[in-house]
């Protein structure tokens, strides 16, 4: 007889979960499948009753095959579950069956971490199903040499489904049957399971437009990964509230007794009065929480681990136009260092040295070999790193120099550069050109925003897509006007800024 153990929260059992199911059950030609909630488990704590958990398990899975049960063995246990004692269990049960223990693929790569892996090894054989599809065959080699395992790996297609994002879901009221089976769902909102934040959630929505309440979501998400069990309510709170200001208007600043520093940039003032809004708007009191919300945007000297995962959180939320993949690498210090030093080359780049100082402190705290090499290389380029095309006035930096050349490769006619810097606060520049057609103008705005994201560079705004009549994209210093050529012709946005100096012509 050939039965399978399926382990896990099932907080809640979502759709990814019965696919993997029968997945086992047909690639192992199972008799029999057991799946085995979490009653108590060593290395986590749930948040929702393990009861609750076991009639979801059972919805979920006990209609799903004849093969299929749900086995209450954790559930019922007075004391903590350990995988090796469940698998005791069934042997004395079926004694003579061929166990097959289905884990995740990072769960196989902390199987030493395991409670007496070797005897677990020695009972069962170890299955991985690996949804992100990143467990090596080195992986797998090295656990069966170390352990005498034997393992299997299930074929299943490669997903992101994840029950701490489906959680978050029901907190923030958006609808779930796409990840979830119909049944659950019904049970979930039966009895107002995940539903702690959901006042906060609804009250944030108002103060935000719908992308930043979309950024929002994932920055808690995000958060919520690199939190430990116990930071996780504060984590939620400080992460749902750390933009609540960033459309408080300036002469609403009264209401929260906040004036601003003559020295701080309109992009940081949002953090500083969020601590304030938090506080009156939604009565939260602990200066924790309150100080990771000021500080998530500048960072600063000696931060708490809160203050880190707010600030990583904000930086890698995964809706960003540029790849995080690289700075979630390596241990909560490592992120955050990474994070901080991406943050600060970006701003040395869109506005030189014109650094905000509380994050140069940060920086100079944490990272202070970056403020060495940036102060050699700037004194470089002082002498050596500015240029200009044909013999102009206009100074063509990095950012735009980039823009050009992509507008270029898509064959953009009578590109000009723009100098506004001093005219107008709005920008330091105006990139300008015209396509032949509205087909061609959106071709030459998605290929443009494709490869300044892979460059880590965001459109902060964009207006026109769906025309392609005149397109604008903000990039803070620089404002991309692409336009059908007769708009151009309308508008003459160029000449309009002319003093004589100030415009130049990009040749490649």
């Amino acid at each position: 007889m050939k039965i399978g153990i399926f382990g896990g929260a099932f907080n809640p059992p979502h759709l990814t979960h019965i696919n993997i199911a029968l997945t086992a059950i047909n690639q192992l030609s199972l008799d029999k499948l057991l799946v085995v909630p979490t009653g108590d488990p060593p290395h986590k704590s749930c948040n929702v009753d393990k009861f609750a958990r076991l009639k979801m398990a059972q919805i979920a899975f006990e209609n799903l095959s004849d093969k299929a049960e749900v086995f209450d063995y954790e559930v019922n246990k007075a004391d903590k579950s350990y995988t090796v004692e469940t698998l005791g269990e069934i042997k004395r049960l079926y004694s003579d069956a061929q166990l097959y223990l289905i884990i995740g693929g990072d769960s196989l790569k902390n199987f030493g971490k395991w409670y007496r892996p070797n005897d677990i090894a020695a009972m069962c054989t170890l299955v991985v199903a690996d949804r992100s599809r990143k467990t090596s065959v080195r992986t797998l080699a090295r656990i069966e040499r170390d352990y005498n395992a034997k393992t299997v790996r299930l074929d299943l297609p490669a997903d992101k489904i994840s029950s701490t994002e489906i959680r978050l879901r029901y907190q923030f009221k958006k609808d779930n049957l796409q990840f979830v089976p119909e049944a659950v769902d019904r049970f979930v909102l039966q009895n107002k399971l995940y539903c702690e934040y959901s006042a906060t959630a609804l009250k944030v929505k108002e103060y935000l437009t719908p992308e930043r309440y979309s950024h929002t979501f994932y920055v808690v998400k995000r958060g919520l990964e690199l939190a430990d069990f116990n930071e996780q309510d504060k984590v939620f709170t400080a992460c749902i509230l750390h933009d609540v200001a960033k459309y408080t208007k300036q002469d609403g600043y009264c209401k929260y007794n906040f004036v601003k520093p003559d020295d701080m940039p309109d992009s940081v003032v949002h953090a500083f009065l969020g601590a304030e809004v938090a506080r009156r708007d939604f009565n939260v009191t602990d200066t924790e929480i309150l100080d990771a919300i000021k500080y998530h945007a500048t960072a600063k000297p000696d931060m708490n681990r809160l203050e880190k995962i707010l600030y990583i959180a904000d930086k890698t939320e995964e809706t960003r136009g540029f790849a995080t993949s690289y700075l979630l690498k390596g241990s909560l210090d490592t992120k955050f260092k990474k994070c901080l030093k991406h943050a600060y080359e970006y701003c040395l780049e869109m506005h030189g040295d014109d650094v905000y100082g509380l994050s140069k402190q940060a920086v100079e705290y944490y990272c202070p070999e970056i403020t060495k090499q940036h102060k050699i290389t700037t004194d470089t380029q002082n002498t050596n790193g500015e240029y200009m095309k044909n013999e102009s006035k206009t100074v063509i930096n990095e950012t735009v120099n980039n823009i050009c050349k992509f507008l270029s490769e898509k064959s953009a006619l009578n590109i000009k550069i723009v100098a506004i810097k001093g005219m107008t606060d709005i920008a330091d520049h105006f990139v300008i050109c015209s396509g032949r057609s509205a087909p061609q103008v959106k071709a030459m705005f998605d290929y443009m925003e494709e490869q300044m994201e892979k460059l880590g560079k965001v459109a902060l705004r964009k207006e026109g897509m769906s025309e392609g009549r005149w397109i604008a994209v903000d990039y803070g210093d620089v404002i991309v006007h692409i336009f059908h050529k007769d708009t151009r012709e309308i508008y003459a946005l160029d000449s309009l800024w002319d003093n004589g100096q100030n415009v130049t012509a990009y040749e490649d």
